[in-house]
């Protein structure tokens, strides 16, 4: 039912002791009923795994450290090192090796020479990497950057769900203050799928793009598993990094699809579709995680209908609402 029909749940189940009996009840089984379908849910089986390895690198680069450029050949390598190891610890056969947003401090697009020594450390496998890039408007993207055997690009996914004052100067803000300079980064054109060979189709989400539910997969070409990554460096030793995560895992539910996490300071992790974690990098830690992939689950109902199922819940509310105050009056 998504977060929002969580929402409700938490909110009904709350208001149960002031319902009183004869409208207490019926709520009490609504949510039985409810719990009960997720229960059944789980036990489901999945399709069957496809038989990759997901290397996610965590390279753990603070935030004052990360577009130092003092430090860009160093970070650059620390990641390098990383995917190397990372690469030599998975089990033979198909991989891919995953970076966080903006992970690398070279423009990708551009830098051949960066590429071919990612290709190098990961042994002929795929990594998609973080990387800003400048388009033809000569604004920066925020990008995702598969990074192909040969050293080619694969096709780019720019984020497009841009923070507000952080990322992106809004239209709408009624003041004349530059507050985001040359008025940010610009927006891709929305939720897509990625396909690579020897790798399953995928959905990228770049950092708080796993938020939006209902909103994060090209509906007309469904992803097998989603890529999320992210820069939670800025929360520091906090909550953020955690409530981040757990909004990553509620999209795995929601959608019944694999989440690979790569985040660079953590918490980077693997989430099958029904929402069980497979393995995590702690928070504030460098190192690399290796899952395998695990296969799609049964499409829940939220993945078919989205938040088309929020604005049904919330009619159905004011329904019985103006129910029982005209049934009272």
């Amino acid at each position: 039912m998504g977060a929002h029909g969580l929402g409700l749940a938490t909110l009904l189940l709350a208001a149960t002791p002031i319902l009183g009996r004869r409208a207490g009840w019926p709520v009490l089984a609504l949510l039985l009923v409810w719990g009960g379908i997720g229960a059944w849910r789980l036990t489901l089986s999945a399709a069957p795994a496809p038989g990759l390895q997901v290397v996610l690198v965590q390279g753990n680069v603070a935030q004052g450290q990360k577009w130092d450029r003092t430090r860009a050949l160093a970070i650059f390598r620390h990641y390098l090192e990383l995917t190397a190891n990372g690469i030599s610890s998975a089990p033979a056969g198909p991989a891919v090796v995953i970076w966080p947003e903006t992970a690398s401090p070279f423009p990708l697009e551009p830098d051949t020479d960066a590429r071919a020594a990612i290709t190098a450390a990961a042994s002929g496998h795929p990594v998609l990497a973080g990387s800003v890039r400048w388009d033809q408007d000569r604004r920066p993207r925020n990008s995702l950057i598969p990074v192909l055997p040969n050293g080619a690009m694969g096709p780019i996914y720019d984020k497009w769900h841009l923070v507000p004052f952080g990322e992106v100067q809004p239209s709408w803000f009624p003041l004349p203050i530059q507050i985001v300079p040359g008025g940010g980064f610009a927006a891709g054109p929305g939720p897509r799928t990625i396909r690579l060979p020897g790798v399953p189709a995928f959905g990228p989400l770049i950092c708080y793009e796993a938020i939006f539910g209902g909103d994060i997969v090209d509906r007309t070409d469904r992803p097998a598993w989603l890529v999320n990554i992210t820069n939670d460096a800025w929360f520091g030793q906090s909550t953020g990094p955690y409530q981040h995560l757990a909004a990553a895992r509620l999209r795995a539910v929601e959608e019944g699809l694999p989440v690979a996490r790569a985040a660079n300071t953590g918490v980077s992790a693997v989430y099958d579709g029904f929402g069980h974690e497979l393995g995590r990098l702690h928070l504030g830690t460098a190192g690399v995680l290796v899952v395998a992939l695990p296969g799609v689950a049964p499409m829940a109902i939220f993945a078919a209908w989205g938040q088309a199922i929020s604005v049904a819940l919330a009619l159905f509310i004011l329904t019985v609402s103006l129910s029982a105050r005209c049934y009272r009056s």
